[in-house]
This record gives structure tokens, sequence and C-alpha cells, in this order.
């Protein structure tokens, strides 16, 4: 085959399009061609990178499971080349075609000689990693709500008879319907509800549907995790649980489709704390975490699920503590809404978290509003700090008398952080503006939110002070590249992934998310939310996802190995103990928030 084809071809092709022309046709000099048939295994070299021209090839696990299929374009080879390491994976051709093979020499000179080409195969190998382990390890940590459940939608309208409705759930062997109006669903009804509505109360058999069914459900949607099926069925005591698809009827899912999948899942342990009747019960089952989180990390969940998990288990503790309050002080005399800032109001908890709450009232905490709110907050935070979420240092909790405030309250603390910020106030108060209802009224801190986010839409001043606080802390990472070690305190040296990597990447993105008005909370979300509006540079927000990710992971891994070896959590990392492809991504994500600072600091605070 010609050089000038094959030229042609890496011109088109990432990450070789970067080349100049004369540099296109050196590296096509060194390339040979192969021809592989339908049904030929491909053999791993050492020696050679494979580039796919044509055809399709099928890369299978030492189990025979398929992980991926690759097409023209697509890379196979780099893993042993980056590494030395080769994986018992058997790669095999589904349609004849050709491959190119680039020798090693040469792949090693581009990764040395460009920078953006050396990046592109280590987050390469990066993702086929984190796929492979995905698809070798199915979590049970990681199931959906759709792979437990099918499309099965057996629903009836509301007109329709309680007779027409047994019958229907005798003909379609269920439990349970659910209740349309105008393809729109408005209710569900259970054998149950036959039971203790209709035969209890002597109901006849035309009685309609919608006199005995269960209006405004509580609904799931498919693409949510299991345990979250779990936590929303325990909190509210249901059994039956409708699936949404789109905001559309997919399905129902019941208790016992949960058990069926569940039983030996110790996340199930969300379903024993919202059984618990003392804060002792729940003080055992929040010491079960820790079990819990090293078999998270056998089973290879990634940081950012393992941080979902964690943080639905505090949710429903704290979700739990409020009852129990309830139960010993009576009703609370007005609605409220129990708020969680930071990391659990991000969803993105770790081992080693500490509290941060606090509670929006409907009424102002005068007389006997104020002592019930204060009995319970101090009911609650004392309770977590039982269960192992220890109190917070800088007092940002509901049991601190200045967090217990009217929406009115609230609104005002929020006014005054917007229009008259200052450097000191910001640096305080920035994690307030992560926030989520834990518990309570959800109209209430819609209303706050909705406040929070009018305020800081395009307000250039705040967001100027606001980015100015994001820039304080820097990334570890020296001019020449090498890493700033710094000291916990207790004579260790290392790098502190939270404090000078993960925090920063969220302030950054904060702002982002606030000067749009963008309601999400979530680190990961807000950046798919920015991206997809168009407000930050698609290859920015996937920069800064992955190094998030990675740090994430690195502190997931650091908090795995203290456990294991009966040590405390710590943030701290001590770069000596990775491999080097590991120092290699850590160095990547530490540039990657060096540079987003700068865009940050460009787009927000050069006027000023």
């Amino acid at each position: 085959m010609e050089v000038a084809e094959v030229t042609t071809f890496l011109a088109g092709t990432t990450p070789f399009d970067q080349l100049k022309t004369t540099e296109l046709a050196s590296l096509a000099e060194q390339i040979s061609v192969y021809y592989c048939q339908n049904g030929e295994t491909v053999q791993l070299s050492s020696e050679r990178l494979m580039i796919v021209r044509t055809g399709i090839f099928a890369l299978f696990s030492d189990q025979q499971t398929l992980l991926t299929k690759l097409e023209e374009g697509d890379f196979y080879g780099y893993q042993l080349l980056l590494t030395g390491l080769a994986d018992n994976d058997q790669l095999v051709c589904e349609e004849d075609g050709l491959v190119y093979w680039l020798t090693a020499e040469a792949f090693h000179q581009l990764r040395y000689q460009y920078k953006n080409i050396d990046i592109f195969f280590q987050r390469l190998f990066s993702r086929r990693l984190h796929q492979y382990k995905a698809q070798q390890q199915h979590s049970r940590f990681t199931l959906k709500v759709s792979d437990v459940v099918q499309a099965r939608k057996v629903a009836i309208s509301g007109e329709q008879t309680v007779q027409q409705a047994a019958i229907l759930m005798t003909e379609k062997r269920v439990s349970s319907l659910l209740v349309e109006q105008d393809d729109r669903l408005v209710g569900i009804i259970t054998d149950r509800d036959l039971r203790s509505r209709v035969l209890a109360d002597n109901l006849a058999a035309q009685t309609p549907v919608n006199q005995v069914m269960t209006a405004k459900p509580h609904t799931i949607d498919k693409h949510a995790y299991l345990f979250e099926a779990v936590q929303l069925m325990s909190r509210h005591n249901v059994h039956h649980l409708p699936v949404l698809d789109k905001q559309q009827s997919y399905s129902m899912i019941t208790a016992t489709d949960i058990i069926r999948s569940q039983q030996d899942h110790p996340v199930y342990l969300i379903g024993e704390i919202h059984r618990q009747t003392s804060v002792d019960g729940l003080e055992h089952c929040a010491s079960q975490i820790t079990n819990l989180a090293l078999t998270m990390g056998k089973q290879q969940v990634p940081a950012h699920e393992a941080g979902h998990i964690i943080t639905t288990i505090t949710d429903a503790l704290t979700q739990r503590l409020i009852k129990l309050a309830q139960i010993e002080f009576g009703p609370s005399p007005c609605v409220f809404s129990w708020l969680a800032f930071g990391s659990q109001g991000r969803m993105d908890q770790s081992l080693n978290a500490d509290q941060d709450n606090a509670l929006l009232l409907e009424k102002e905490p005068v007389g006997d509003v104020a002592d019930y709110f204060a009995a319970l907050a101090d009911f609650v935070c004392q309770g977590l700090a039982r269960c192992g979420i220890i109190l917070c240092p800088g007092n940002i909790m509901a049991s601190n008398s200045a967090l217990r405030l009217s929406l009115k309250g609230w609104s005002g603390q929020f006014a005054k952080w917007v229009n008259s910020p200052t450097p000191e106030a910001l640096l305080k108060s920035s994690i307030f503006f992560d926030l989520r209802v834990i518990e309570g009224s959800k109209g209430l801190f819609n209303a706050l939110q909705n406040d929070i986010l009018a305020r800081t839409n395009g307000n250039t001043l705040f967001l100027y002070h606001l980015a100015q606080t994001a820039l304080q802390r820097t990334a570890p990472l020296s001019f020449l590249r090498n890493f700033i070690l710094e000291h916990d305190g207790k004579q260790k040296k290392g790098l502190d992934l939270k404090k000078r990597g993960i925090s920063v990447i969220t302030d950054i993105v904060r702002v982002y998310a606030l000067s749009a008005g963008i309601a999400e909370i979530n680190t990961r979300q807000r950046l798919v939310k920015l991206a997809s509006n168009g407000i930050m540079d698609a290859k920015d927000t996937q920069n800064l996802s992955d190094a998030f990710d990675i740090l994430a992971q690195l502190r997931w891994d650091k908090h795995q190995h203290d456990l294991t070896e009966g040590h405390e959590v710590s943030n701290l990392l001590d770069p000596k103990v990775l491999s080097g492809l590991q120092r290699h991504q850590l160095k990547d994500s530490l540039t990657v928030i060096n540079d987003a600072q700068s865009a940050l600091k460009h787009r927000f605070c050069r006027e000023m």
C-alpha cells in the first residue's frame, strides 16, 4: 500500500491529525499492513501498536465476555506498550479487514515528542481499564432499577371498576396496577388496596378504581440505582414503586423484586436504618459502613458511585433521626426543611466527612418554635455524631441557632453574601451554595434555592469575589511539573487530594454554575449541564470531569488502604506509592486544575 494512502488515513485519525504532513509521511513509512480474515485471532505484541483500517474486531475477556468492538480508527495493544503488562483478553476478527502495525519505537517516540498524543493514549488506557473492570465485575452496588425490572406497563384507567382491576391483576399475574389518565400516571392500586379498601369496607365490585387507588404515588426513574429504590420504599413504607422513563410509565418495581436481587447486598442496610426505633439501633447500623466500604472496594465500585452510596446512607440516618426526634418531642410546630451542605449536599461524601447541615423554617424561630427545633437539631446532630459522622469543627450544623432560620432569614443571609461579598465572608460561606433538602418540605427548599439562583445569575461583583475564593488554593504542582508536598501536622508529607484537588475543582465549577442559574448541585452533573448549555467548552468540561474522577478515585483507593491497614482515614497521599501511570494521571489532573483556574480568572476577574 502506498505511503500516501496511509498518510491520508492518519491525517483524519485522532490523535495523529495533530501532526504536520511531513511528520505523517515519516510516520507512515514505519507502518506495515496486514490483512485479517473473519474468525482470525489477532496476536498481541510488545513490538507494535495495532490501528484498525477496515473491518470489525471483537475484544473478549479471559472469561469470554464481550468487552467492546473495534472498528476503523480504533487502537489495540497500547496497554502493553504503556505498562509492559498484557491482559488475558482475546481479539477476534469478525469482518475481513486491514490493520496497520506501528512499530513500538515509533509509538514511544511520538509519546515523548508530543504531549497531547501521550495524554490521549494514557486516557484511552484509563477508560479501557475502567470499562474492563466494570464488565468483569458486575457489581451489585451499581445495579440500576432497569437491571431488575423490564419494560412492562400493566395499566388501568381510573374510571374502570375494581372488579376489572382484580380480573386484570389475575390475568397478568401481578400484585399491582398503574392507574393512568390520558397516558399520565395518576395513581396505583394494589392487591392490598382491594382487601383493605374494598372488601373490608364492603364496597361494591363496580366501585371506580380512582375512589380506592393511592393517588400521586412515589415514583422512581428506571436509570436510578437500585439502592435508591430501597431508600425510597423503606423511607415511605411502600411495597410498590412505579418506574418512569422520561416521565412516562415504564413498569412497576416491588419489594419482592428488590429482595430477590438484593438479599446479599450490604446496601440493604438502608432498609434496616429506616426500621430502627432507637439511636442505639442506628449506631449499630452505622457500624457496618466500614465493612460496606471494604466490600465496595473489592467489588471495584468507582469512587463517584461509592460517594453516592455513602451519602444515601447518611441521608437515611438523618431522616430516621428526624423521625425519632419527632416521636420524642411530638410533631413539628411548623413546616421545615432539613438542609445539607457541602459533600452531603453534592452527594459525593467520603468516609471521613463531617456534618454540614441547617434548618429552614416556615415560621420565625421564636418562642415554642425556637425551643422545639433547637431540641430536634441537637438530637439529630448528636445522633449523627454517634453514627460516625463527626460534628463540624466550624459549627456549620443545625444545632447552631444561627443556622435555624425562616425563609426570610435565610434569604436575607444569602442576600448579604451575594450583594455585599467580601473575600473573608465568601471563603466561609461558599459551602452554603451547595445545598440540598434531606427531609421536610421540598417546596420551602425550592423557594430558597430559586431565590439564591436569581440573585447569583449574572451578578458580576459577586461572581468576581466567588471566583477569587476559588483561586485561593492552587494545585500542588510546580512550574516544572514536580509535586509540591505538604505536612499534615503529624510529620507526614504528601498531597491533600481533597483540599488541593477535589475541592478546587468543586469551587471552580460552582462559580460557573451559579453564574448561569444552574440548579444542579453535584459537581459532575453541573459539568454536564454547563457543557450542554454552552456555558463552558465541552472539551474543558470533559477534562475537568476526568480530573475530578481521577482525584476522587485516588482518594477512595487511599481510604480503602487506610481501612485495610487499620489507619485513620486521611486525604493525604504520598505520590511515591503510586504507579508510573497513576503519577502521570495525577500530574495531568493537577495541570487541568491550573488551566481551569487561569480560564476562571480570565472570565470572571478580568474586568474588575
